[in-house]
């Protein structure tokens, strides 16, 4: 039996996917009842647990050959690092309780870093943590998520116009789609104790926002125009999605971060190269919008 928390994140529900299908049994973690129905449909087991219940997860946990541990996004908390701080250690005590003999953990690019990488801090710690404990881990240092573009679609149909914090738009970095980061999870979790102790996770090749904006225009029939987004209107626009003013901050130094060169991969562990193009995923990115 394999456990997948946050399976009702893109990740997750991508880890939970792939475990199925190569016939695997499954548990999702998921937080609210009426997510359920989606994975037993499926063909998984469910159980809803908050992940700040220690006592209530090892008992999920307990009999697991692996889990796959991910914080999912609390954005709206006031301070976005302590809840994250203790959602991991909620985690990691509940696989020391249960004797998990490997999990796989979601990180990021940029998480050997201990400043100036914002929201990836908390990859950080979770690194950091697992580290400390006794708990056999793979950590997964995903590149950006492709699908992060989605934020950006509102004016691509209407104005022609893909809105990008990355700058400059002609300057690629790594990329990579949910659909491959929830795969090699699955791998990693089948691998076990073989899985390597890190892995630094892109996509098939490097991207750019122009790229991106060229993609779209295929699919939208007009051309796109890649455009940054000046840095005094981030605040504003983080903040209309409902983040916390802590967010915010933590957002607007990401990008900082991936702009002056800070946030990159170490250059350490395996790396793997996802199957996805950002072609393919534009693609699912409007066809569920």
């Amino acid at each position: 039996m394999y456990v997948i928390t946050g399976a009702n994140g893109q990740t997750g529900s991508a880890a939970v996917r792939h475990l199925l299908k190569k016939g695997a049994p499954v548990k999702a973690i998921v937080r609210k009842p009426e997510q359920v129905a989606r994975w037993t449909e499926a063909g998984a087991e469910v159980a809803v647990v908050d992940l700040l219940d220690t006592d209530a997860l090892a008992e999920v946990f307990r009999g697991a050959n692996g889990v796959y541990l991910m914080n999912p996004p609390a954005y709206g908390e006031l301070d976005i690092f302590a809840y994250s701080a203790r959602v991991h250690a909620s985690l990691i005590a509940a696989a020391e309780n249960a004797a998990i003999s490997h999990v796989v953990a979601l990180s990021s690019v940029g998480a050997q870093h201990t400043d100036g990488t914002g929201n990836i801090k908390t990859t950080h710690d979770l690194e950091r943590r697992l580290a400390r404990s006794k708990v056999p881990a793979t950590i997964v240092r995903a590149a950006n998520f492709m699908e992060n573009w989605s934020w950006s679609l509102k004016r691509v149909a209407s104005e022609g116009i893909l809105t990008s914090m990355f700058s400059p738009v002609s300057r690629r970095l790594p990329m990579v789609s949910v659909a491959d980061i929830g795969r090699v999870a699955g791998e990693q979790l089948l691998a076990s104790t073989e899985a390597p102790p890190l892995i630094e996770l892109h996509g098939p090749t490097d991207y750019s926002p122009n790229d991106a904006a060229a993609g779209l225009s295929e699919f939208v029939g007009r051309p796109v125009q890649a455009v940054v987004v000046p840095t005094n209107q981030w605040d504003a626009i983080f903040s209309e999605t409902g983040f916390s003013p802590n967010a915010v901050e933590a957002f607007c130094e990401m990008y900082r971060g991936f702009n002056n060169g800070h946030v990159a991969f170490e250059g350490r562990g395996v790396t793997i190269r996802g199957e996805t193009t950002l072609l393919d995923a534009i693609r699912n990115l409007l066809d569920r919008s």
